[in-house]
């Protein structure tokens, strides 16, 4: 067998790591806290739809080309058909999901765990 697992600050200091940093020492509490539990409530309420969207949006192409092969071959304009269209969109719906992600947590998420920063530095409310 290798070397064992490290499980705790003080068994890592022991095995002559340097001690962590007193803050780095407060997870458990940051993680119990009210307003780490609201965002990760806050994320999961944004991501979970998102991702569900992106899953179901990206499958739709093949699915749509397979069971439905005569609808997306229809010309809409040249030689360009909707499954070409379709294919082409899932760049824009990526780039648009991922914008709305950056605006998000620019505007919601980054505030959040800067004002959980701020109180575990002891600037901020208690």
């Amino acid at each position: 067998m290798g070397q064992p697992i490290i499980t705790s600050a003080q068994e890592a200091h022991w095995k002559g790591a340097e001690k962590p940093r007193e803050q780095e020492t407060r997870w458990v509490e940051i993680c119990e806290s009210a307003e780490f539990r609201g965002l990760m409530a806050a994320k999961a309420r944004f991501l979970i739809p998102t991702i569900l969207f992106s899953f179901i949006y990206y499958f739709a192409l093949p699915l749509s080309v397979g069971y439905f092969p005569e609808i997306m071959n229809k010309q809409v304009f040249g030689s360009i058909n909707l499954a070409y269209l379709f294919a082409l969109s899932q760049f824009f719906v990526a780039w648009a999901v991922a914008f709305l992600y950056a605006r998000v947590a620019e505007n919601s998420f980054d505030r959040t765990v800067n004002r959980i920063k701020e109180k575990l530095r002891g600037r901020g409310n208690p």
